[in-house]
């Protein structure tokens, strides 16, 4: 396994990974999109050119890191961590299905402790889906612990019931 930054020529199959990511861990309020978007075999949806500005800008941006792991040249997960001020804020950790279980995504997670820890960081917070088990435990392992628990009614495509 190498790891290192994300390359500007991975952002398409990175986001193809968020969405697939997103499908499968039911994110309500862009599932339609998320949906339409895998269906389609493309990123050309509303919500997959928002996933691939959004890395773009990471990439370039000082105060983030996109960092990416490959197996034999191929991208085989990535993780973005934020910095804010004394925190830093990890958004995702993603790994393609064939490569989880190996390690992946418990190195990236290293990566992104590493940077936040070189930046100055106390701390370091994340979401993660209440479904998501295995990345719940993962999390848990390293030291990480649950604070809060986020909770919705309706999504932004069908409303509030």
């Amino acid at each position: 396994m190498q790891l290192g930054r994300l390359r500007a020529d991975e952002i398409k199959e990175a986001t193809k990974m968020m969405l697939e990511a997103l499908k499968e861990n039911y994110i309500t309020d862009v599932e339609i999109e998320m949906n339409i978007a895998l269906e389609s075999g493309s990123v050309s949806s509303e919500a997959g050119s928002i996933i691939e500005q959004q890395l773009s800008s990471l990439i370039a941006d000082n105060n983030a890191a996109v960092f990416a792991a490959r197996m034999d040249g191929i991208l085989a997960g990535y993780a973005i961590v934020v910095i804010e001020g004394d925190v830093a804020d990890f958004w995702d950790l993603v790994v393609k299905k064939e490569y989880r279980k190996i390690g992946i995504g418990r190195s990236l997670i290293v990566e992104v402790e590493n940077f936040a820890k070189g930046r100055g960081c106390r701390a370091i917070k994340l979401d993660v889906n209440m479904k998501n088990d295995v990345a719940i435990k993962l999390y848990e392992d390293l030291g990480y612990r649950k604070l809060s628990i986020m909770m919705m009614k309706g999504d932004r495509i069908n409303g509030i019931p």
